[in-house]
């Protein structure tokens, strides 16, 4: 009889320890850095957007503008702490003419979320370990309204243009829209190991005065649309080998 029951307990414990097993591999941790790949500051680092914009001045009155903008990932350098790198952005009409510098912006990774500091504004593009429908305060650093900016997709393919990423993460800043008062949809994209590869602001006022125009019409007052399409990527240093 004993030598049963120590057979029944070795087999009860080999059970058990495959159980746990299972449930160990079910429930691994996610990579505290997942994501960070997306957020590319590596230096020489280079980006080149298509830039279709529209600018709605008043009812009837817009300036639509077609350019191109290109960053530049710069030298790191400490701040408070934390490494940063300085963003040069360069601006042109077109492929014809040469590249003019049109501002330097900064960029940093710090412990879980990415920081960009835009015209001296920063905000939270990025928050890690990046997991779908995480959400946070895009303004947290700075005086702009709270805004509940959420992960839509994460290592999902997306096509931009004539080209499909095939690991890119989805950010959603703002989905409001209201036909009568205002709108104001944004989305970024980001792909892993070349950062930012599409932009899409949509903020627009609603012409709502009575007697001027026709309420819940969707006439447009005042606002802007903006987009920045990805159409190359590389690094400044890469040489070809012969």
């Amino acid at each position: 009889m004993t030598r049963y029951l120590v057979l029944s307990l070795m087999i009860c414990t080999a059970l058990a320890l495959w159980s746990c097993g299972e449930d160990v591999a079910a429930e691994k941790p996610t990579d505290p850095d997942q994501g960070k790949t997306y957020f590319y500051l590596k230096e020489g680092q280079y980006r080149i957007y298509n830039v279709y914009e529209i600018k709605y001045e008043a009812v009837d009155m817009s300036d639509t503008l077609e350019y191109q903008i290109r960053e530049e990932v710069g030298e790191p350098f400490n701040n408070n702490g934390s490494t940063s790198h300085t963003i040069r952005r360069y601006s042109r009409l077109n492929s014809q003419e040469s590249w003019e510098l049109d501002s330097i912006w900064s960029a940093r990774v710090e412990k879980d979320i990415a920081v960009s500091v835009e015209n001296n504004v920063p905000f939270v593009k990025l928050v890690f370990p990046a997991i779908e429908g995480r959400e946070w305060d895009r303004n947290l650093f700075n005086v702009q309204p709270e805004t509940d900016t959420k992960i839509l997709s994460f290592d999902e393919p997306y096509t931009v243009g004539l080209n499909t990423f095939l690991h890119t993460m989805e950010v959603e800043i703002s989905n409001l829209d209201d036909i009568i008062v205002s709108k104001d949809v944004r989305y970024e994209v980001y792909a892993d190991s070349i950062g930012l590869v599409k932009k899409e602001y949509n903020q627009l006022l609603y012409c709502s005065t009575a007697g001027q125009c026709e309420i819940g019409a969707g006439i447009i007052q005042s606002g802007k649309y903006y987009r920045e399409t990805l159409i190359e990527s590389g690094n400044i240093y890469d040489v070809e080998e012969d």
